[in-house]
């Protein structure tokens, strides 16, 4: 198993029970990664506490297959939203059984999750999903999240940042943050705070990115990026839309 999928089976539908609202796509947002797909479509959405946008998309009347690695989130969607189908499954590897079988695969920060090794295996897996003419909807935060700015500082202070923060590859590895993911901690919405503490000892290591970047990415997973729009309600944040690269 990812050692990732602890975290989120810490925190598993706590996440939108309890969280940040600011954490989960907008009315816009849910607006924009649903625009073009049809009922009976092929969607793919990585990610099972994107709930909102899940049974957005069974509204719809996609034929929808969310992945997750985690259990808990994958137990806590099915409870909540019947009728959806949930598969349990670690976005770093292969799914063969769905390759080239969505028209639409979609992601909501999803890849702010991941270290810049992950991040490439992740998005590959995700290229492997999409029908020869399918689009890749991804949000992601760019650059440096508010709280990571906080243990930024609180390293300075102590005299850990080295511990925890590479500057060279902009990676920040919360499970070696110590003290200074203790006092850096932000609530998000009324999780626990021992919940959140486990949550983000779990996520490890995760890599910052700019934009340039996320081409870059993609580019390595033979993706081309044909759209970028800023999300209205989400500062800082983009939706990429991408189709596979096509064979020169």
């Amino acid at each position: 198993m990812n050692t990732k999928a602890a975290a989120w089976n810490a925190v598993g539908g706590m996440f939108w029970t309890h969280g940040r609202v600011s954490a989960r796509p907008s009315g816009e947002e849910l607006a924009l990664f649903t625009r073009g797909v049809a009922p009976g479509d092929r969607v793919v959405l990585i990610g099972a506490s994107t709930r909102e946008l899940a049974e957005r998309l069974q509204e719809i009347g996609a034929d929808l297959t969310v992945l997750d690695f985690s259990e808990r989130m994958c137990a806590d969607l099915r409870a909540a939203s019947p009728g959806i189908e949930v598969i349990c499954h670690d976005i770093l590897e292969p799914a063969t059984a769905l390759a080239g079988s969505a028209k639409w695969v979609l992601s909501d920060r999803l890849v702010n999750r991941f270290d810049a090794t992950e991040a490439v295996h992740a998005v590959g897996t995700m290229m492997e999903l999409l029908q020869p003419e399918g689009v890749l909807r991804a949000t992601i935060k760019l650059g440096l999240y508010p709280m990571d700015d906080r243990m930024i500082a609180e390293g300075e202070r102590l005299g850990t940042l080295s511990a925890f923060w590479d500057e060279s590859s902009r990676t920040i590895d919360f499970a070696t943050a110590g003290e200074a993911l203790s006092s850096g901690l932000l609530a998000h919405g009324d999780i626990p705070r021992e919940v959140l503490l486990e949550w983000y000892q779990g996520r490890g290591r995760e890599t910052r990115l700019d934009a340039p970047d996320v081409t870059e990415l993609f580019a390595r997973c033979d993706l081309e990026v044909k759209n970028e729009i800023d999300l209205p309600d989400a500062p800082g944040t983009s939706m990429f839309e991408a189709v596979r690269r096509m064979a020169s």
